[in-house]
C-alpha cells in the first residue's frame, strides 16, 4: 500500500535580490529567477519502508522532507500522503524565549500536535528525561542550547502511535551519558513507526536504519534502490 506518492512534482525558491530581478522588455513585467530544488519528483514510498536519503547539502533531501511535512507546497505536480506525520527536525523552533520550561511545554506540544489532554504526561516525561530539574521554572532566555535541545527533542520524541516520521540527520543533544539516552529514544521511535524517512550524511546511521536509499543530485532522483548501492553510488 503506497503511504507517499508524489507525481511530477517541483519546488522553487525565488532569489529576491534586486540585481537579479529582470524586466521582460516584451511583456512589460518583471521577472523573478529562481532556483530549482525539486525537478519532476516521481515517487512512491509504501507501507513499513525505510528509506534513507542521500546526496550532498543543497541536493533536495531536507527540501522534499519539509514538503513531506507541509512546510512546503509543490508549485507543480501532486503529492498524496495517506497517514498521519510526525517530523523531528528543527525541534528548537517554537520556544518563548521569556516563559520558562514548564510555560513552553504546551507551546511544543501544539507544534507537535500533541492532544492537551496528554499534558500532565508530557510533563512527567520532560522531568525525568531531560534532567533538568529546578531549571524547568527559569525563563527559557536562560538555558544553554544543550539545555533548550534537551527540552525540546523530548517532546518531540513524545511517545505517540506515529504512522510515518521523518527525520532530518539523527539528533543528539548534551552530554555523552545523555546522547546514549537520545540514541535509545530515537531507536525506539523509530521501532513503532509504520514508514520511515530519514536524511543523513552518516554511512552508519543509514546502514542502520534504511533498507531502500534515494539519492539525490541537484533536486532530481538519480538512485533509487538498495541502501548499499546507494551508499556506493554516491560515494
Amino acid at each position: 500500500m503506497n503511504e507517499i506518492v508524489c507525481q511530477n512534482m517541483c519546488i522553487d525558491f525565488p532569489i529576491f535580490e534586486k540585481v537579479l530581478i529582470k524586466k521582460n522588455r516584451f511583456q512589460k513585467k518583471y521577472s523573478i529567477p529562481s532556483v530549482s530544488a525539486l525537478d519532476c519528483i516521481n515517487l512512491s514510498i509504501d507501507k513499513g519502508e525505510r528509506v534513507g536519503l542521500l546526496g550532498r547539502n543543497g541536493s533536495g533531501k531536507t527540501t522534499l522532507l519539509r514538503t513531506l511535512a507541509g512546510v512546503y507546497a509543490p508549485q507543480k505536480g501532486t503529492i498524496n500522503i495517506n497517514s498521519s506525520v510526525t517530523s523531528l527536525f528543527e525541534a528548537a523552533v517554537g520556544m518563548d524565549q521569556n516563559a520558562n520550561g514548564y510555560q513552553n511545554i504546551p507551546l511544543l506540544m501544539a507544534l507537535r500536535q500533541i492532544p492537551q489532554s496528554k499534558y500532565n504526561e508530557v510533563v512527567a516525561d520532560v522531568e525525568e528525561f531531560t534532567e533538568l530539574g529546578e531549571a524547568l521554572h527559569r525563563p527559557v532566555r536562560t538555558y544553554s542550547q544543550g539545555m533548550r535541545l534537551r527540552l525540546s527533542f523530548t517532546i518531540a520524541t513524545f511517545k505517540q502511535d506515529n504512522e510515518i516520521i521523518l527525520i532530518d540527520e539523527i539528533m543528539g543533544a548534551g552530554d555523552k551519558k545523555f546522547k546514549f539516552k537520545s540514541k535509545k529514544r530515537i531507536d525506539n521511535l523509530i521501532g513503532k513507526a509504520g514508514t520511515l524517512v530519514l536524511a543523513s550524511h552518516s554511512t552508519d546511521v543509514l546502514k542502520t536504519y534504511c533498507s531502500r536509499g534515494i539519492l539525490f543530485k541537484k533536486g532530481k532522483i538519480i538512485f533509487d534502490g538498495c541502501i548499499d548501492e546507494a551508499i556506493a553510488i554516491e560515494n
